[in-house]
């Protein structure tokens, strides 16, 4: 869903010019399979192996609809900007203005920084490794050649987009050689011609050899640090050789620094301390604590005689990367988990005495600009019937959490109400992060689909759950609801006998969540900067810097095109009244308030207060 909303449909709608545009029957097949996998039960896994299965197979179609979009939008606005051929356009999805860091390729092999297109201050780069030479090479026979030609698709060979080829003959008995040229921008050819060329060689002379290479240049994969791009706007930046500037980012043994925060790990229990500059200091996160789960598809419950493991057995640290832009540590704890729980479709009594070993592989990356921790999780999980979670102590002790949602930014206390058929457990949902503060100082948690957290300790630590494992879609006597939710059907997927990647941000800060930037921390994470290079095809027109759409002073949550228009919804999460102000192309935008539904009620000139927790759609005249 994020994909379609934040990215594909945006960029759709405001990179591809009007008359161009053709993305509504795939974004129609996306929707529609996005609805399907809306019932109760299909949105929340509450299903059988083979509901699950399709379910996740219709959110993968989605992925890839909207991974499409998105290159096709970005390729549109590539042959149009004015930029040099070698340029790294960076295209910013959300409203927010921000900068962040980018990918890129560079040919050459020694040091290099980028700079903005036009003038403009040199930006810090990071080269992560350099690629040069053969991708790709294989001799065959000449009844061999159409299997070899059989992985040219379009102007894809053997998995490289490619830019041109050469066809050069033997000298003497030599192999004909077949090179193909990796392309470095948007100009790729089609190699169907290459494919004729070659049945037609191999038909002629059934003894040939032919020799296959893919050619790259000597190429640089960099990182770079983006200055600010405006909100659904455009920078472009060239590189250039030599050094660049260096900035905050440092290592110094187990502790990662940039210019707002300090990281130190403690190689004992493989959790981490942080410092920010202005006196927040929170220690003891991250720490992974894994307890049995006797509990079913709907809800969490304990086995009658649970055994928490909270301990690794071993921790192993190192620091992987320290550059110009970033810094990456990885700790590597071990721990023996029960395999499994004891009991049936009724309830789980205990927990198994035999374990498995687990590696919990944790990553932390620090970047330039960030004033917050990006950590990745990763886990070869076999046991089952269990919860893992990482804990995190908070700052200041709170008397209860605030989590996003849909359209507003919730408030909860430490309890909940319960019933005589559900124990009263304060695990709360969210939908991209949860922040625990006292009003002056809080730490949040921006995740990546972890959706479940609770505030244990008497409001001094933030759980968030990272999987659970159970093998039935309901049971019938668990200890924290005693009685079914369904039928008492076994599911093997619900154990996510998995490898996983779990990822979230961790942001320490002042004030409460607004203060403490959680909205924008989330754009950050969760919708990074797209880019793309330039190439040297099309015909400008489009400035190298820019934006068409500005929207300031509420949340965005949707825009698409459609019928009359662009199609605008925003929100206001915040507590006090907003004035939404909206320009288009360099002017007030004009347009209709709608309803949730596309029908006009009142004529919008560009600006209009916003209450608290009120959603606006506007239809934009484009």
């Amino acid at each position: 869903e994020r994909s379609i909303e934040r990215r594909a449909e945006p960029l759709q709608a405001l990179l591809v010019a009007a008359d161009e545009y053709a993305a509504a029957a795939e974004l129609g097949i996306a929707w529609r399979l996005l609805v399907l996998n809306s019932a109760h039960d299909s949105s929340c896994a509450c299903s059988s192996d083979d509901v699950v299965d399709a379910v996740k197979v219709r959110y993968r179609e989605v992925q890839h609809i909207a991974e499409g979009l998105t290159r096709d939008a970005l390729v549109a606005h590539a042959v149009r900007v004015d930029a040099p051929a070698e340029a790294t356009i960076v295209v910013n999805p959300s409203a927010r203005a921000r900068g962040g860091l980018v990918t890129a390729l560079v040919t050459g092999t020694g040091p290099v920084h980028v700079v903005p297109v036009g003038g403009g201050d040199p930006r810090p780069t990071q080269t992560v490794a350099v690629l040069d030479g053969e991708a790709f090479r294989v001799r065959v026979k000449a009844e061999m050649v159409a299997t070899v030609l059989d992985m040219a698709r379009g102007p894809e060979f053997a998995g490289y987009r490619i830019a041109r080829y050469e066809i050069i003959p033997p000298e003497g008995e030599g192999d004909i050689e077949v090179r193909t040229h990796v392309a470095t921008d948007a100009r790729v050819i089609d190699l169907e011609p290459m494919r004729a060329e070659l049945t037609a060689l191999a038909a002629a002379d059934p003894q040939a050899r032919f020799h296959f290479r893919v050619m790259r240049q000597p190429t640089r994969s960099i990182v770079f640090a983006a200055d600010e791009v405006p909100g659904f706007g455009w920078r472009s930046f060239e590189p250039v050789e030599g050094e660049g500037p260096t900035t905050g980012v440092r290592t110094e043994g187990l502790s990662l620094h940039n210019e707002h925060l300090s990281l130190t790990i403690d190689a004992t229990s493989g959790t981490y301390a942080i410092t920010t500059v202005d006196g927040v200091t929170v220690a003891g996160l991250g720490r992974i604590v894994e307890g049995g789960d006797g509990g079913d598809t709907y809800n969490y419950s304990p086995p009658k005689g649970d055994v928490a493991v909270d301990a690794p057995t071993a921790v192993r640290v190192r620091v992987e990367e320290a550059g110009a832009v970033f810094a990456r540590a990885v700790i590597e704890t071990d721990f023996d988990w029960p395999s499994h729980a004891i009991g049936d479709e009724r309830r789980c009594t205990a927990r198994a005495t035999d374990t498995l070993p687990h590696t919990v592989v944790t990553t932390l990356e620090l970047r330039t600009g960030e004033a917050f921790v990006r950590v990745q999780h990763e886990v070869d999980n076999r046991s089952r019937d269990h919860r893992v979670r990482a804990h995190f102590p908070l700052p200041a002790p709170v008397a209860g959490s605030r989590a996003d949602c849909a359209f507003a930014v919730v408030e909860r206390g430490l309890e909940t109400e319960g019933a005589p058929h559900e124990y009263a457990l304060p695990t709360w949902v969210s939908r991209r992060f949860v922040d625990a503060s006292d009003g002056s100082v809080g730490l949040g948690l921006v995740h990546d689909g972890l959706l479940e957290y609770e505030v244990v300790e008497g409001g001094t630590e933030l759980a968030l759950t990272l999987f659970r494992g159970t093998g039935y879609l309901s049971r019938s006597e668990m200890y924290y609801r005693p009685n079914a939710a369904g039928p008492l059907l076994p599911v093997e997927g619900a154990q996510v006998l998995q490898r996983l990647t779990l990822t979230y941000a961790v942001v320490p800060h002042r004030g409460d969540w607004a203060a403490g930037g959680l909205l924008g921390v989330a754009d950050d994470v969760l919708v990074p900067l797209e880019r793309i290079r330039r190439g040297e095809l099309g015909d400008g027109g489009r400035p190298a810097h820019g934006a068409r759409l500005a929207v300031d002073g509420v949340e965005v949550s949707a825009l698409h095109r459609a019928e009359g228009g662009l199609a605008l919804r925003t929100y206001n999460p915040f507590p006090e009244p907003r004035t939404i102000s909206v320009t288009l192309d360099g002017a007030p935008a004009t347009g209709w308030v709608v309803d949730l539904v596309g029908r006009p009620l009142e004529a919008f000139d560009g600006t209009r207060t916003v209450r608290s927790n009120e959603i606006l759609s506007l239809l934009l005249a484009d």
